[in-house]
């Protein structure tokens, strides 16, 4: 794989990751960098987490 497709993709996976996270109410920085590592894995850990409830 190209350097030049690679690295955006990845970053593609970290922003992706982070925004899906934080609708679930999970922090985004944690995962940005956990999808930007793992890449598709990582979206389907941060598609598969589940929310965060609050408690009274």
């Amino acid at each position: 794989m190209k350097l030049e497709f690679g690295i955006p993709v990845w970053l593609l996976c970290g922003i992706l990751g982070a925004w899906i996270a934080t609708t679930k109410g999970r922090g985004g920085c944690f995962w940005f960098l956990t999808c930007a590592v793992l890449g598709p894995i990582g979206l389907v850990f941060a598609a598969v987490v589940s929310k965060r409830t609050q408690k009274d």
